[in-house]
């Protein structure tokens, strides 16, 4: 059946395709609230019932970390801390009265509602266990909800642990988010657990990857609404060719063809300004050199594309050796190798990126939350050249703009989809203008040159006869509107090979 829709002036555009999410963390962090930067117990209440909203009755809802927005504020003041941030039990019931609640402070301690200290068994005259402390009302002898020590990590060791059917439920939400949003493919970073399950590791090296057998199971439950690009363990390149995947295969709506792995933390090749001793470092995951070089080597041989994490200079200098050499030493295809952030290349590692033809993974939203520090951290000379979207351009790189939705595994940085409002900021930046882009490049980079990235520019990426009907309707024409009127126009309509998803 054809269904004609008016859009009365609206405008049609292809879906948004963002190039790299954590769509696991997303779908956890339904359960964990971020409350570092709240600053008193009525916005934590809020924080917490609008969290209950969104969460199925009954499941647990925990979070962190409580107190932590004064307790950074006096820091940096030279004051001292004020006194922990306390919840009144009563009215963290009424907040959440169908869901357990256990919030870590910032001290080490942690609040729970009614219900959750019902589930651990915690009665009035229950002792203390050695080691811990329940807070209890001096006149009642009833528990307060706050908890400490042995007590707390008692709490803490009941709650249910994750599995399959807990993150459906948190992934049936992130789906909602990304309709709404207007996003029909995401790039996303995975693991194959049969793959993990037979290496040893030397640190969490696959923290932050979604499990892909939680896309397969949405898939065969009918559940999935978005088209799935996903980015597995650059170190399990073999494993993963062993247990059968190929570049550029399909699995339904989930496609594979690139391997992610990280490089580090800031890393420099000279000290920051602001801080002498201090050039950053590896990653924890990062093993050594010659095992990434390595890596990158294997995975390109065997037709995988590397997308890598790079932040500092010194980083991007040696990543881009390490696709030059793989491209030297392995038979010539077509290869869309990545850089991920790209937050400070310096002038020489621009052209490199370019005269590669790379493609590089760009946040705006990333830049916006570090603008306070970054001309103190990296000085004039190299604060010209960092998050360097129009250098890049130029240089003959494509660009995606992603989100790197959810946010910071610490939960403390928190980055929302908003395909929109990154385009208003990539076309309205005031630090370094000269780096903007226009909002025609702007939506080419959430549309076109991700469809590429994936090897898909023949099926989506455009409106064009014969590719797939992935498509949204903006509220208004932003190729047309002044750019500070970007950030108002609203996803109307969400459409995943020709069936409406969102309205």
């Amino acid at each position: 059946m054809t269904e004609v829709i008016d859009l009365r002036g609206r405008l049609l555009i292809p879906g948004f395709i963002d190039a790299h999410t954590h769509f696991g963390n997303a779908a956890a962090w339904l359960f964990r609230i971020s409350l570092y930067e709240v600053h008193g117990e009525r916005e934590a209440l809020e924080a917490v019932a609008s969290a209950a909203r969104r969460i199925p009755e009954g499941l647990w809802i925990s979070g962190g970390d409580l107190g932590a927005a004064s307790a950074w504020a006096a820091d940096a003041e030279g004051r001292p801390r004020p006194d922990p941030m306390r919840l009144d039990i009563r009215a963290l019931d009424a907040a959440t009265p169908a869901h357990p609640v256990l919030l870590r402070r910032v001290d080490g301690a942690y609040i729970a509602n009614s219900l959750a200290l019902a589930r651990a068994r915690t009665t009035p005259g229950e002792p203390d266990p050695r080691g811990g402390r329940i807070e209890r009302d001096p006149a009642t002898g009833e528990p307060t909800g706050v908890v400490h020590g042995r007590a707390a990590e008692q709490l803490v060791d009941l709650m249910p642990p994750s599995n399959l059917e807990l993150q459906i439920a948190g992934a049936r939400v992130a789906l909602a988010d990304l309709r709404r949003a207007g996003i029909t493919t995401i790039h996303d970073v995975a693991r194959l657990e049969e793959a993990s399950s037979r290496r040893l590791f030397h640190t969490h090296v696959e923290r932050s990857a979604t499990d892909l057998e939680l896309f397969r199971e949405l898939q065969r439950r009918g559940e999935l609404t978005v088209r799935v690009y996903a980015f597995l363990t650059l170190p399990l390149w073999r494993e993963v060719l062993a247990a059968g995947i190929r570049p550029r295969s399909d699995e339904g709506l989930i496609r594979f063809g690139a391997l992610k792995a990280f490089i580090d933390g800031f890393l420099m090749d000279e000290p920051y300004a602001d801080d002498p001793d201090y050039s950053g470092s590896f990653t924890f995951r990062f093993v050594d050199e010659r095992t990434m070089a390595a890596d990158i080597a294997g995975a390109d041989a065997g037709g995988f594309d590397p997308v890598i994490h790079t932040i500092g200079d010194k980083a991007h200098r040696l990543l881009l050796d390490w696709y030059e050499a793989a491209i030297r030493a392995n038979a010539p295809r077509d290869r869309r190798f990545r850089v991920i952030h790209a937050w400070y290349p310096s002038a020489r590692e621009i052209e490199r990126i370019g005269r590669l033809g790379l493609i590089v993974d760009v946040t705006p939203q990333q830049l916006m939350r570090n603008l306070a520090t970054i001309d103190r951290h990296l000085g004039p000379a190299r604060a010209k050249t960092a998050f360097a979207w129009r250098s890049l351009l130029d240089a003959g790189a494509r660009l995606d703009i992603v989100s790197d939705w959810p946010g910071s595994f610490n939960e403390r940085r928190p980055t929302p989809l908003a395909p929109l409002e990154n385009i208003a900021l990539a076309v309205m930046r005031g630090w370094h203008p000269e780096q903007r882009l226009t909002v025609e490049e702007a939506l080419i980079a959430y549309t076109v040159n991700p469809a590429f990235a994936s090897y898909e520019e023949d099926r989506k990426g455009t409106i064009t006869e014969g590719k797939l009907a992935d498509l949204v309707v903006l509220s208004q024409d932003i190729l047309s509107v002044p750019p500070e009127s970007i950030r108002a126009t609203q996803v109307d309509m969400t459409i995943l090979g020709g069936r409406v998803i969102h309205r």
